[in-house]
């Protein structure tokens, strides 16, 4: 295997600079949270699939007002000593946003989706929703991935108003109905089955 080797911030944390002044072929998924650098490994393929046919899903019935994508730097604190950039699973966000350009910033942000895996499991489901509910996106969906249905599942949350976290609006293992961020429809079993 080969040896990865990145650039060591100038300072005791890093920066938003020194985060995208890394290489974008990096091995590993890389995220900025308060200063530090967190590296995980790639997804499995199960992982990847999962995420894309539901990102198709959702793309398919998102108005021109939104896109989707997969895997998308998005700015969620821009604090110049503690910065959080993190790249969801799958970002739903303002069309106003010139896709060329990096990061998202999290006020053009609808909603995040996060497909838990073994490695990430405490942080799609603890951490990782809290920076996000902290930087007011109001719609944050964690798909479970048990390999065996019917423990597959969407779990659904909406940004609470009075309390700034996240509340449960569903769980869907067959098919997920909303109106939030925009109307649809989406039948799991093709997301899920191989």
């Amino acid at each position: 295997m080969p040896t990865l080797t990145l650039p060591l911030p100038s300072g005791g944390t890093w920066t938003r600079a020194d985060y995208e002044a890394l290489p974008e072929d990096l091995p590993v998924r890389v995220s900025l949270i308060h200063g530090a650098l967190v590296v995980a490994p790639r997804p499995r393929p199960l992982h990847q699939r999962i995420a894309r046919r539901l990102a198709t899903r959702l793309e398919d019935a998102a108005p021109d007002a939104w896109q989707v994508d997969t895997a998308v730097d998005v700015l969620l604190d821009d604090d110049e000593v503690e910065a959080v950039e993190i790249a969801p699973d799958i970002v739903v966000y303002s069309s106003d946003h010139d896709p060329y350009e990096r990061p998202i910033l999290a006020h053009q942000v609808a909603l995040v989706v996060e497909v838990v895996s073994p490695s990430t499991r405490h942080r799609d489901r603890r951490v990782q929703p809290a920076l996000y509910a902290e930087a007011g996106i109001r719609h944050y969906w964690r798909v479970e991935t048990d390999q065996t249905a019917p423990a597959f599942a969407v779990y659904t949350y909406e940004l609470g108003d009075a309390t700034g976290g996240y509340v449960a609006t569903g769980v869907h293992h067959d098919r997920i109905t909303a109106t939030l961020p925009f109307a649809l429809d989406i039948e799991l079993k093709a997301v899920r089955e191989r």
